[in-house]
C-alpha cells in the first residue's frame, strides 16, 4: 500500500480537496461551493464529506492517507490548529478544525491560512521554485499574503505575518471586511474594484468587466483601476523596504488582469514608495498555479508534516 495525503482549500466561495501522492501528483480533486449562509458547521459538513469521498478513493487505488493539510480561509492559530475567525462566513470563530478532523478521522492534520498555503504552493512548485526570499500577494475577493524568508515561511507570533491585505493604505478610506477601515483589501481586491464599478456605471459588475472596460479605454473604469493599483504599490512598497525579496509573486483571480494594466503599471509605481537599493533586481510577476495554488499549497502543507 502507497502513501498519499489530502490538502484542502477551504475558501470564501468555493472548497476544493485533493488526493496526491507523496511527490505532490494530484491523482483526484474535487471543487464544491462553499455554504457562505449557513454558519461553519455546514462549511465543516462539506469539507469532511470531501475528505471522505478521497478517503473512499485512496482505498480504491490501494492509497493510505497518512496526513491532511487545510488552508483555510482567514486567520488561523497555526500551532493549536484553530480557526480565529472567517472574513467571509459567520460562526468559525475560534473553531477548532485540526481536532475536529483529526477526532473524525484519525488523521494528523495541519492547519494554516491559505495566503500561507498558496505561498508555499509557488515556493515548493511554482514560480517561486528555487527562490530563499519572496512575497506572494494573492488578490481575489479578498487580498492575502505571504513570506519566504531565507528558505523559510514568516510566521510571525500569532502567525499573522504576511496579511498585507490589512495594512492599512488609506486612514480614511473605505469599510474594510475587518471592521476597519482603509485597509489595501478595500481598496485593490476584486470584490473592490467590482464594487467601486458597480457603483460608479449603475449596474453590477465584475472586477474582470472593469478591466475589460479599461482595457477599452473607459476613463473611470482607468482610474478604479490606476487607484487600485497605485495602493497596491504603497503597500507592497512598505513590505520591500522591511524584507527586501528578490521576488514578488501575484496571484489570485485579479492577477489574470491584462499585464498593460496590472503588472506593468505597479512595476513602474513601485520605485516610489522604495529604497532604490530594494527594488534593484526586484522581479514582480505572475504566480504559477492558478485558482489551484491553494489545495496545492494544502498538499504541500501536509508533505512538509509528513516529512518533518
Amino acid at each position: 500500500m502507497r502513501n498519499a495525503v489530502i490538502g484542502v482549500d477551504a475558501g470564501g466561495t468555493k472548497t476544493t480537496t485533493a488526493l496526491a501522492t507523496e511527490d505532490g501528483y494530484i491523482i483526484k480533486m474535487l471543487r464544491e461551493q462553499t455554504p457562505t449562509t449557513e454558519g461553519a458547521q455546514a462549511g465543516y459538513e462539506v469539507i469532511c464529506v470531501m475528505i471522505q469521498n478521497l478517503i473512499n478513493e485512496a482505498v480504491k487505488f490501494d492509497f493510505k492517507v497518512t496526513h491532511i493539510g487545510v488552508g483555510f480561509g482567514g486567520p488561523v492559530d497555526f500551532k493549536h490548529g484553530i480557526v480565529y475567525l472567517s472574513h467571509h462566513v459567520e460562526g468559525w470563530e475560534n473553531f477548532p478544525l485540526k481536532e475536529k478532523l483529526e477526532t473524525k478521522f484519525g488523521i494528523p492534520t495541519i492547519i494554516d491560512n491559505d495566503a500561507n498555503a498558496g505561498t508555499i504552493a509557488e515556493w515548493m512548485f511554482g514560480a517561486g521554485k528555487g527562490m530563499d526570499n519572496l512575497i506572494y500577494v494573492n488578490i481575489g475577493t479578498g487580498i492575502g499574503g505571504g513570506i519566504i524568508s531565507d528558505g523559510k515561511l514568516l510566521r510571525g507570533w500569532k502567525n499573522l505575518a504576511g496579511e498585507i491585505g490589512h495594512i492599512t493604505v488609506k486612514p480614511d478610506g473605505p469599510n474594510c471586511t475587518c471592521g476597519r477601515k482603509g485597509c489595501l483589501e478595500a481598496f485593490s481586491s476584486g470584490s473592490a474594484i467590482s464594487y467601486k464599478g458597480t457603483l460608479y456605471f449603475g449596474k453590477p459588475l465584475k472586477s474582470e468587466e472593469v478591466f475589460q472596460l479599461a482595457q477599452q479605454g473607459n476613463q473611470v473604469a482607468n482610474k478604479i483601476i490606476q487607484e487600485a493599483v497605485d495602493m497596491l504599490a504603497f503597500a507592497l512598497g512598505a513590505v520591500i523596504n522591511l524584507i527586501n525579496p528578490q521576488l514578488i509573486i501575484i496571484g489570485g483571480g485579479v492577477a489574470d488582469a491584462p499585464e498593460n494594466l496590472l503588472l506593468e503599471p505597479l512595476r513602474k509605481k513601485l520605485p516610489e514608495y522604495t529604497l532604490p537599493e530594494s527594488i534593484d533586481g526586484l522581479k514582480i510577476i505572475k504566480a504559477k498555479l492558478g485558482y489551484d495554488a491553494g489545495v496545492i499549497g494544502a498538499i504541500a502543507l501536509a508533505l512538509l508534516e509528513k516529512n518533518k
